[in-house]
């Protein structure tokens, strides 16, 4: 069953789903269920969706590499918005098209408060698949967590001791995060928008892969909506024919600004609060149920794929 907010007019978001020509999937817990599994059903809608003219764009706080096999296994062509909008890759060359850096005045300042509260960094990169995904400066640190995550990626992260905070010397950053237990994640977003508030956005969220729970530090501006609002202006799509569903923090800038924004039923409230519909939580296959709902409402063209084709095939 879909739940519209009670804000929304029922005519007004009937009118938009006729029109959607973008479909921007958030993937733990949205895509996937709560073990990381993709249902038959959901899988089908999918399909459904991408043969009908919808563009699929996944749009997920986890790393490249870590959604590429579900971009592949579904077929997609799309571009890939991946840790939590502050880098776009093109599947098919694994070419960046955006990438929104960090300026290194700015990062000399977030590692300031990463030493000033006892936080150890990691720090994402950006070389491709044949490198690592990440750099932090000492392994095993001492801190639980960190090590946790650490430990479970040991293949794919670079230890650079002294020399991470030169880092930007040759890999831009653009996204950081610190790990530890909740309350002291949400004491460290705070301490962080007290000395620079408004230069960057963060997100403090947990992985059900990870003991800790993350505090991400972006650019200011960059976030899953500024992604996909990038790739809309791109193909020539108003933001109004997007339809973007997710279920945590980072999703909520989507949500709020796509011309349909959905919650999961298993959003916490303030995310389903945001949004102009809630279909059923994602064990239930609450994203099969929207993409029932878009189709049957569809009047629109669908998209020129040779846009994206073109990203695909670019390899320069």
């Amino acid at each position: 069953m879909i739940r519209p907010n009670p804000r929304v007019e029922p005519s007004e978001i009937a009118w938009r789903a006729a029109r959607t020509k973008i479909l921007a999937i958030d993937i733990d817990g949205t895509l996937v269920d709560g073990e990381g599994e993709l249902s038959p059903r959901v899988e089908s809608a999918i399909e459904r969706a991408r043969d009908a003219g919808i563009a699929i764009v996944l749009c997920t706080g986890r790393r490249y590499r870590r959604t590429l096999p579900l971009a592949e296994r579904l077929g997609l062509i799309e571009p890939i918005v991946c840790n939590s909008g502050a880098l776009v890759k093109q599947p098919g060359a694994h070419r960046t098209i955006l990438r929104s850096e960090i300026d290194r005045a700015l990062f000399d300042q977030i590692v300031r408060l990463f030493c000033e509260h006892h936080y150890r960094m990691v720090y994402f990169l950006d070389r491709g698949l044949d490198s690592f995904d990440f750099s932090i400066d000492r392994y095993p640190s001492g801190s639980a967590w960190f090590d946790d995550y650490v430990a479970k990626n040991l293949d794919r992260v670079e230890v650079a001791g002294s020399g991470l905070i030169d880092r930007p010397n040759t890999d831009p950053p653009f996204h950081v995060f610190a790990i530890g237990e909740l309350d002291e994640m949400l004491a460290f977003e705070r301490e962080v928008h007290q000395a620079i508030d408004g230069r960057v956005r963060t997100f403090v969220q947990k992985s059900r892969q990870y003991d800790g729970t993350m505090c991400e530090i972006l650019r200011g501006d960059a976030n899953k909506w500024s992604a996909l609002a990038y790739l809309a202006e791109k193909w020539g799509i108003s933001t109004e024919d997007i339809c973007a569903v997710g279920d945590d923090q980072n999703d909520v800038p989507m949500i709020e600004g796509a011309g349909i924004g959905v919650a999961m039923g298993n959003a916490p409230a303030h995310v389903r609060d945001a949004a102009d519909l809630v279909v059923p939580a994602n064990h239930a296959d609450g994203l099969a149920v929207l993409i029932d709902y878009l189709l049957a409402k569809r009047s629109s063209d669908p998209i020129d794929r040779s846009m994206i084709l073109r990203d695909r095939d670019d390899r320069e």
